[in-house]
């Protein structure tokens, strides 16, 4: 059969970038489930966007629809006849509905339903143009967008006003109305060269005949394109355009034939903080920043304009004068920051909420500040103290002002341009300003051991506060960002190697606010901070049976180092086979423990002991429980399960030969005894039991 490609245009006034991603998968998604539904089969559906138009592509579509059967469901099968054998007034009603008589109805099992008639019936065929037409206005009505706009008659709701629709099979149009606008095979060019019309001969020559229209219909060719003219830009400048991927993908749904103007401003600005003149850039003006092969800003940016037309020069201007105008504007609001001192700053934010129950934003200074202190105690590391006070101490201080009021993004870093300007030393500044680092999983951290405590006494502060109070996440609801804030106060710890007990510090944190705290918020808070852990261990590659084995103890302990090398310990250990028989045998001791739920007085008596296994097992165990404290006590976990091995053939024996549940109460609980001195040693290495 004869298959064509089909094609959607919806055209609309400007619609946001950030709408278009989500509507290009929800026009695949819709469109795949409304062909199903209608058996018009197809071989690929594409779906690409602009700021002007979205786009369904879909290829090779049989020009009819399957013949397909179709059931009706009517009464329950008991109705179908009467204690007479006589056809029932329903059957009878329900077959008569669907143009047949009772004797052609069957029964069929539907869940939740049970035994029922059903009339079944083949569908034929029919034009896909004709089912086309019936699709395409569904899929447009399912779009769903942060916000809608009505603006016509009918009421119709959508993320911007549609001004066409172009709709083809092959060659065919595809006819339907919709939010008052028939479809066509018109579409329109660059708005930038005056939208003149374009007429499309079939869905296989719409991207050819736009393209000649000046417009770039395909978002990874749009994006090919950026690419290629920042690259050829730094070439010709020798410096460097720096690609930022956020940008990138919002010029790309900005601009439909996109292309790169580079100009030039006065260097004046760079007098500037470098990341305030990158966000006036990024964030207000949408353009890429120039630096030189070190990374240093120098005075010239690139903008993206839509097409190419005369007066290039005026666009070079327009842009510039733009640009200047904004950053004039930080200039004013940062020259007025450095003329305010820090401790003004810091008095400021009294007046500053931060949550309704625990205080405002000098209370949360002055709780991070004594933990950062009891974390400088605590953590096991060379550490600078009073730096670190003196940073815990302004690390807030610039919520206050009037560049962060403006730049919300830039809070911590313009920290550390304010700490400068008040006579702080370097370290002192850095730690400040690297206050809310890291910021995603594989971000910098902070770059001191300072900066690194200060940062986690915030991260455990706000976590504190937010559990104390049960607002948890849920699902994939997480509005204060704590999985982030947990996430990095994990990496703080492992990365910089801590020996800290992070259950401690959770209870020195919750000790700080004010109370009264939720019960167990303090457990669910440390179980949260291990949820994190187990994820940072999974990316190094450990197994999740083998962190589970570690769980308990970060439970107990908080340790998080303690914890991985544990972890590592057993996944060095795996591929040795006498070890998986050793895990085998601390489940079975563990279950028998379980299962037997006797009271044990302790140490197994050696008197008691009635076979030679016993006493080979017990003087094993003996003789490993001095030796696994020392490699505990070292950390060195890999060689202490190691020494577990030594112990297979006398429990082997052991369990070859001797009954633990003797007859006899008194063998029966020395033997029991001895099961929980073996689990007691191989418990003080790991879990074995959660190992798969």
């Amino acid at each position: 059969m004869l298959k064509r490609d089909v094609l959607l245009e919806v055209r609309t006034e400007n619609i946001p970038a950030r709408f278009v991603l989500s509507a290009e998968a929800q026009l695949k998604k819709y469109a795949a489930e409304l062909l199903a539904a209608a058996c018009l089969p197809c071989e690929a559906i594409e779906a690409y966007g602009t700021y002007k138009r979205l786009v369904l592509y879909i290829s090779g579509v049989p020009a009819r629809t399957e013949e397909r059967v179709g059931k009706a469901y009517g009464p329950a099968a008991r109705l179908l006849k009467d204690a007479g054998g006589n056809f029932t007034p329903q059957a009878a009603g329900f077959a008569r509905a669907r143009g047949t008589t009772p004797d052609k109805l069957g029964v069929e099992t539907v869940p939740n339903k049970g035994e029922v008639l059903v009339f079944s019936a083949k569908v034929p065929g029919r034009a896909a143009v004709k089912a086309l037409a019936e699709i395409f206005p569904k899929v447009i009505s399912r779009l769903q967008f942060p916000k809608n706009m009505v603006w016509e008659t009918t009421r119709f709701r959508f993320a911007r006003p549609i001004r066409g629709v172009l709709a083809l099979y092959g060659d065919k149009p595809v006819t339907f109305e919709i939010a008052g606008i028939k479809s066509g095979r018109l579409t329109v060019g660059l708005s930038a060269k005056g939208s003149r019309q374009v007429k499309v001969a079939a869905a296989e020559k719409y991207f050819k005949a736009l393209e000649h229209a000046s417009v770039i219909v395909q978002d990874a060719q749009r994006l090919d394109a950026m690419r290629r003219e920042l690259a050829r830009l730094s070439k010709r400048m020798r410096l460097e355009v720096r690609e930022d991927e956020e940008l990138l993908e919002e010029n790309l749904y900005l601009a439909e034939y996109p292309v790169c103007v580079v100009a030039g401003y006065s260097q004046d600005f760079l007098k500037l903080p470098h990341e305030l003149v990158q966000l006036v850039m990024k964030k207000q003006l949408k353009f890429f920043t120039v630096t030189d092969q070190a990374g240093k800003l120098q005075p010239y940016f690139v903008g993206v304009r839509d097409g190419v037309s005369k007066g290039q020069r005026n666009v070079e201007e327009g842009f510039r004068n733009v640009l200047e105008a904004r950053l004039r504007d930080a200039v004013f609001f940062y020259t007025r920051d450095l003329a305010v001192p820090l401790a003004a700053f810091r008095a400021k934010l009294s007046s500053v909420t931060f949550q309704e129950k625990l205080g405002n934003m000098a209370d949360k200074t002055a709780r991070v500040e004594k933990l950062t202190a009891w974390l400088c105690a605590r953590c096991g590391a060379p550490v600078n103290k009073e730096e670190a006070a003196s940073a815990a101490g302004c690390v807030y201080a610039d919520l206050t002002s009037s560049v962060v009021r403006e730049f919300t993004e830039l809070q911590g870093v313009m920290g550390y341009y304010y700490a400068k300007n008040a006579g702080l030393g370097e370290r002192t500044a850095r730690a400040a300003g690297e206050f809310y680092l890291p910021l995603s999983a594989k971000s910098p951290l902070p770059s001191s051991m300072e900066g690194a405590l200060v940062s986690l006494a915030g991260k455990l502060d706000t976590l504190a506060c937010d559990f104390s109070l049960g607002l948890m996440p849920t699902g994939s609801e997480d509005p204060h960002a704590l999985r982030r804030q947990a996430l990095g106060a994990v990496r703080i710890v492992l990365e910089n190697k801590l020996p800290l007990d992070l259950k401690a510090a959770v209870a020195e944190a919750f000790s700080l606010l004010p109370p009264p705290s939720r019960p167990r918020a303090g457990e669910a808070l440390l179980d949260f901070l291990w949820q994190r852990a187990e994820a940072v261990f999974s990316d190094a590659g450990c197994r999740f049976d083998e962190i589970k084995a570690a769980r308990g103890f970060f439970l107990s302990g908080g340790d998080l180092r303690d914890c991985r090398a544990r972890i590592l310990g057993l996944n060095a250990l795996r591929a040795d086979p006498d070890f998986a028989a050793i895990a085998a045998a601390f489940k079975r001791a563990k279950n028998i423990l379980r299962e037997a739920k006797a009271p044990l007085s302790g140490a197994p008596d050696e008197a008691v002991f009635a076979q030679d296994e016993e006493r080979a097992l017990y003087g094993d165990i003996k003789r490993l429980s001095g030796r696994l404290k020392a490699h505990a006590d070292n950390r060195d976990y890999a060689a202490g399960l190691r020494e577990l091995l030594s112990i297979k053939v006398s429990l082997d024996s052991f369990f070859e030969k001797v009954m633990v549940m003797a007859e006899d109460p008194e063998v029966r609980g020395n033997r029991l005894n001895l099961m929980k001195s073996l689990v007691n040693i191989f418990g003080s290495l790991a879990d074995l039991s959660q190992l798969q």
